[in-house]
């Protein structure tokens, strides 16, 4: 019967996880899914596997994971699908409703995703990371000389609440984007010049959550 070689094929795949065999265990996973999409416990296999896969995805060639992947949302996310996003993962992973192995190391990795993407100064510091953008020394004499380049970050305004934020230029200039103040979405277009910035009556600093 396809549930019996379905359970067999998810059992597989249970095996080849706590091997961390992740693409072979995504490989039965897939093959239970094809053969009966009803068996039960196949749903909590399967997000245990992706969210294993997307943490051995890591940033820049380094050692820090993929956390956007492990949560299953985008980039541009706002806080509150990174809020539902969250509590969807926590009811398949907690080892309390999840009995099948992996389910707890699975859970932490997800849990630290959720810790540092709700906290939007962590999250600011993350992006950075991620897109490669970590301010270093000058490592030569040469390098102290060189000119200094265009700012990357910009200024801009709430089209509702008319507050000013300040966003990193790439990727949020001429984005959708979600202003901490009143919560609704604009496109954030650049307003004025950052050597004019503090002449704004309401400007408030997106990256350290403050007005200045």
């Amino acid at each position: 019967m396809d549930k019996d070689e379905a359970k067999r094929a998810l059992d597989i795949a249970e095996k080849k996880l706590s091997e961390k065999d992740y693409d072979g265990a995504k490989k039965f996973a897939n093959k239970a899914q094809n053969m009966y999409p009803e068996l039960d416990g196949l749903k909590q296999v399967s997000m245990m596997i992706d969210v294993y896969i997307s943490a051995a995805v890591k940033i820049n060639g380094g050692t820090e994971s993929e956390w956007y992947g492990v949560l299953g949302v985008d980039s541009m996310a706002d806080d509150e699908t990174v809020r539902r996003q969250y509590k969807k993962l926590a009811l398949l992973l907690h080892p309390d409703k999840n009995k099948f192995n992996g389910a707890e190391g699975a859970f932490k990795l997800v849990l630290h995703a959720w810790s540092l993407l709700s906290d939007w100064d962590e999250r600011v510091l993350y992006d950075e990371r991620r897109m490669g953008k970590e301010k270093k020394p000058p490592t030569s004499a040469k390098a102290k000389e060189a000119p200094v380049k265009p700012s990357t970050q910009f200024w801009t305004k709430c089209t509702e609440c008319k507050t000013r934020c300040e966003y990193w230029r790439d990727p949020y200039l001429n984005k959708t984007v979600l202003c901490p103040m009143c919560g609704k979405t604009y496109i954030a277009t650049e307003q004025i010049p950052r050597a004019n910035v503090r002449q704004a009556r309401r400007v408030y600093n997106v990256q350290y959550g403050f007005y200045i």
